[in-house]
């Protein structure tokens, strides 16, 4: 019987994203009324392309180009505007759609990220953390953006100025960062099948406190899960980091069966062991695990189901991640993080346990894996078998 519900629990799901990108295609009327958002007082708009357009003033002649993209930021798509002048400068870059939480925008906007395109024209080279720099905290977005700009502006710069724009060469970016994850998640790796490692299990969480978690905020999250099954994927030379976290975590789950993540990596996970091993005081829910454990798997239904239907990985992200290593979110994640902490004074690993997502869905990795290997070893012994009788 629970096989028939996942069975069908899975099915809903890929329904609802088929659905989803279904409704949410882009058609004419809806491009025309972005255009006349962006530039409100244009008599009309005469198309370059299916995205960009030369907006055509009163006197008849071009007063202005523009266009919108779509690239992945943290959350998902973020729809851009971008407004160039007549001879090609870059006017406006205005946010038309996105899914990121609000504090990430207002954290962009704060920062001044828009300001650097004020003096660009559209055949510069506008490569994201080159020529355009990003907001810590805010990478993915801002990337996105710059993307976006870059898109239109360029495109515009070969059909309308017959102007070759400059690009930046972009090279994969492999640094102290990504060598140091690396590492980090090797090291997990290794660290079950050496006791003589094993045995520093809580010393290696507490450094994952500290890079994972407060020096890089990287932690695994069900909105980066969500987007890899949305498709979202981020550009890999740009993003090392968002791969190497997510192989990580997935890639021995698979190999071993076992949630190496969660058990050695997971710096939430090191937070929650550090709060209980203070208070030293253990309340035990064995005999509620078993409606617990089914309460779990409800809430990785929901927020799947969610960011299907929405197209939006960031509406799964209801962990406290971010807000605690971070320090950045909104009062209801203040208030879910104080009341996580507090309670995993009196209960080992209180949010692992009752309501991590991420966790159930790297268990059911494992789970899967194993029932493979137990499905196909006696086969491979079969096969092994008749071969040796064989002399082969």
């Amino acid at each position: 019987m629970r096989n028939y519900i996942t069975l069908i629990a899975v099915i809903m799901l890929i329904v609802t994203g088929v659905y989803a990108k279904h409704a949410d295609k882009m058609d004419a009327d809806l491009v025309q009324g972005y255009y006349r958002e962006l530039v409100a007082d244009a008599a009309g708009f005469e198309p370059i392309n299916d995205r960009t357009a030369k907006a055509i003033g009163q006197d008849g002649s071009v007063s202005a180009y523009l266009g919108i993209e779509s690239n992945i930021g943290y959350g998902g798509p973020l729809l851009v505007g971008t407004v160039l002048s007549a001879e090609g400068a870059v006017k406006a870059i205005v946010i038309l759609e996105h899914k990121e939480t609000p504090s990430y925008i207002h954290k962009i906007t704060k920062a001044g990220f828009f300001r650097q395109f004020d003096k660009k024209q559209a055949g510069d080279a506008l490569t994201f953390n080159y020529d355009v720099d990003g907001v810590s905290g805010a990478t993915l977005s801002t990337r996105a953006i710059a993307s976006s700009v870059q898109s239109v502006a360029h495109t515009i710069a070969q059909a309308e100025l017959k102007i070759t724009p400059r690009k930046a060469e972009v090279k994969w970016s492999i640094g102290i960062q990504e060598m140091v994850i690396a590492l980090l998640f090797l090291l997990s790796y290794c660290m079950p099948r050496f006791k003589q490692l094993a045995k520093y299990r809580f010393p290696f969480l507490l450094l994952s406190v500290v890079i994972l978690g407060f020096w890089l905020n990287r932690s695994l999250s069900m909105g980066q899960i969500s987007a890899l099954f949305l498709g979202y994927f981020p550009v890999p030379g740009e993003n090392l980091l968002w791969y190497i976290v997510l192989i990580g975590a997935f890639a021995p789950a698979i190999v071993t069966g076992k949630n190496l993540y969660c058990t050695y990596v997971c710096p939430f996970c090191g937070l929650q062991e550090t709060a209980h091993k203070i208070s030293r005081i253990n309340l035990a829910l064995g005999k509620y695990m078993k409606w617990i454990r089914l309460g779990k798997e409800v809430i990785l239904f929901l927020v799947l189901f969610l960011a299907f239907l929405a197209l939006n990985p960031s509406v799964s992200s209801f962990e406290p991640f971010g807000t605690i290593f971070g320090l950045n979110g909104s009062s209801y994640q203040w208030y879910l993080l104080f009341v996580i902490l507090l309670s995993s004074f009196f209960i080992r690993r209180f949010w692992c346990h009752v309501f991590c997502p991420v966790g159930t869905i790297l268990d059911k990795a494992a789970g899967l894996s194993r029932k493979v290997k137990n499905k196909l070893g006696p086969l491979i012994n079969t096969k092994k078998a008749v071969g040796v009788k064989h002399g082969k």
